[in-house]
């Protein structure tokens, strides 16, 4: 019997717990469905797994966190093989997903022209972050409408990686103790961010219209887990001090002049704006 199967595309992928196979059926029926062709499989670094840790790259105080849950090592770990594969590869861009990610009708259009345009950014996000951000002027991309982002965002669930953004992430990641939110988003030099505007993806737990979407969408097999989710260590006093000093700087550069400025520049501040299918 003829497999009518399409092969997997080599330049958008997605990552996929080995135990959750209802969400890996439903991200390949969806991708097709939003015609991207069939996305390829990554099998998610498991935590609950015996050794799946032991050479990872996490070493606390490193970043701008002290400790990391193991759910949340693993994470990171599962996007930085796709980082290395896309280096390896020699990829000009590549489109990353997680298991959980409901596209836009529109979404196709978005992420091709993007994976075509990896010169002009290190990193486009295009999924929705439910919190008040805060972003430059519009830019056109290749067609995309998108705009620099300047406030450090969350939701890593769905974003465009140059190869060159993929080497910068790779070489900054051989040590770290950042979230993967926090190390993919931060604002820094050299580091060219941008998010499409609107978002055409939205993570499963925030978008109201479940449609055809499993329910094992809205929850996390990750993050259900106690045994790979508890035993966080803030870090030393000395080290907690410091994370909020900086914070606070941050707070105060916006509140005191530069948000002014920026919306005089064309800037935007609020929520992201999504496509107008996507309900959230």
């Amino acid at each position: 019997m003829q497999n009518d199967k399409p092969e997997p595309r080599s330049d958008i992928f997605y990552i996929n717990l080995d135990r959750v196979p209802a969400r890996r059926d439903f991200v390949e029926r969806h991708f097709v469905e939003r015609g991207l062709g069939l996305p390829t499989r990554l099998s998610a670094t498991d935590a609950a797994a015996p050794g799946a840790l032991d050479h990872a790259g996490y070493v606390p105080g490193t970043g701008g966190r002290w400790g990391l849950k193991l759910s949340e090592i693993a994470c990171f770990e599962s996007h930085r093989r796709i980082w290395q594969i896309a280096v390896e590869r020699g990829l000009n861009a590549v489109a990353i997903f997680e298991d959980d990610l409901r596209l836009s009708c529109d979404a196709a259009p978005v992420i091709e022209r993007l994976l075509e345009n990896g010169d002009d950014f290190d990193l486009v996000k295009i999924d929705y972050c439910p919190k008040i951000n805060r972003f430059g002027p519009f830019v056109d991309m290749n067609g995309v409408p998108v705009r620099e982002l300047l406030t450090m965002a969350s939701s890593a669930a769905g974003y465009i990686l140059s190869g060159r953004g993929a080497e910068k992430l790779l070489a900054k990641s051989e040590r770290y103790s950042d979230h993967l939110d926090d190390f993919l988003f931060t604002p820094g030099p050299g580091w060219r961010m941008f998010q499409s505007f609107p978002a055409v993806g939205v993570q499963a737990v925030w978008h109201k219209d479940p449609g055809d979407a499993p329910e094992v969408l809205k929850t996390s097999e990750r993050t259900q887990a106690p045994e790979i989710n508890c035993g966080l260590d803030k870090g030393p006093l000395w080290f907690r001090l410091r994370r909020e000093l900086l914070a606070a700087r941050r707070k105060l550069h916006w509140r005191f002049g530069g948000e002014a400025r920026l919306l005089e520049q064309g800037g935007f501040v609020g929520h992201i704006p999504c496509a107008e299918d996507l309900d959230v």
